[in-house]
């Protein structure tokens, strides 16, 4: 039977857990109810380069062997008490979007003091610990990163993920959901299939914050991206080379139009700005502002190295919101 959900009012949101930042989410699910297995997913690139319609297709024959062969292996509903986008106060507006509910879900964390610095960093990436999935093959990986968690677990190209922690995985969705219900710092129980005939285990080592991901596309956080109040034009590069800088080190001149912000932190019109202090960047100056934004969050204090009059300065500025 297909079902297609158009509205989250009246879900419950502790059984029909994802990313509410995402416009597009499949459930795979039994006569009961149970979760069988997800699809869907995104990064910060686009909403659509961790999809297709061929690893769509491969889930679902997943999803249908798994249920034939093992149909005890499904995610029970929760014990928790039903939350609905009602009980949020989200639920009266007539339609609403799904990033509405995750802004209604952060202010309750900060009206009850929940909110802590890491709570932006929803659903990691595979990559987190260092997985790259195949977009067309649900489970299968396509690239372990030398020296990450999933290397040290001995997890090689060409396995199949099967379960991390209490969570059964058929997809990239499936992962994302249970590296979401991992541990901020410690371990994880990982289970893996080799040429699709053993299963192996091993333990996923996570680093403290190992979550930490590109924010900038959700809109339920765009009020955290930070805005940095620099600017100017690119050195040239033999301007580089008389203050002695790599050929392809970040580096330009504060432009005469400065931010008040920027003055009251201490940057003067003709600064020249290296980056962060302790960072060694190789970029052009919209890179730099692309990357604070990927890097940073509203609040966050970065001290940045710059030059002026030939002598190296540090200065701190707070980021704020665009």
């Amino acid at each position: 039977m297909k079902v297609r959900l158009t509205r989250i009012e009246g879900a419950d949101l502790n059984h029909f857990k994802f990313d509410y930042d995402l416009t597009f989410m499949v459930f795979f699910m039994d006569s009961e109810g149970r979760i069988i297995s997800r699809y869907g997913g995104r990064d910060s690139r686009d909403a659509d380069n961790r999809q297709s319609l061929a690893g769509l297709g491969h889930v679902m024959e997943e999803v249908l062997d798994t249920f034939s062969k093992s149909p005890a292996r499904v995610i029970a509903k929760s014990a928790a008490k039903p939350l609905f986008a009602e009980g949020l106060g989200v639920g009266s507006r007539g339609c609403m979007h799904c990033h509405q509910v995750q802004e209604a879900i952060n202010r309750k964390l900060v009206r009850n003091f929940d909110w802590d610095p890491e709570a932006p960093w929803r659903y990691p990436l595979p990559e987190n610990v260092g997985i790259r999935l195949y977009v067309d093959q649900g489970s299968r990986v396509e690239k372990v990163m030398e020296g990450s968690p999933a290397a040290k677990a001995g997890i090689i190209p060409g396995d199949q993920i099967r379960q991390v922690g209490d969570i059964p995985v058929l997809s990239f969705a499936d992962m994302q959901q249970a590296l979401e219900e991992a541990p901020r710092e410690g371990k994880v129980r990982v289970v893996y299939r080799r040429q699709g005939l053993k299963d192996l285990e091993g333990t996923l080592n996570l680093a403290p914050r190992w979550k930490k991901t590109d924010i900038t596309w959700r809109t339920s956080l765009r009020g955290l991206v930070p805005t940095l109040p620099l600017a100017g034009k690119n050195l040239t590069v033999e301007e580089k080379v008389k203050l002695e800088l790599p050929e392809k080190a970040l580096a330009f001149r504060q432009r005469d139009s400065i931010a008040q912000v920027a003055t009251s932190a201490g940057f003067k019109s003709g600064d020249v700005i290296l980056g962060v202090e302790g960072k060694s960047l190789e970029m052009d100056v919209y890179g730099f502002q692309d990357w604070v934004r990927r890097e940073y969050l509203v609040g966050d204090t970065i001290r940045v190295s710059l030059v002026r009059d030939g002598k190296k300065m540090i200065l701190p500025i707070v980021l704020g919101r665009r």
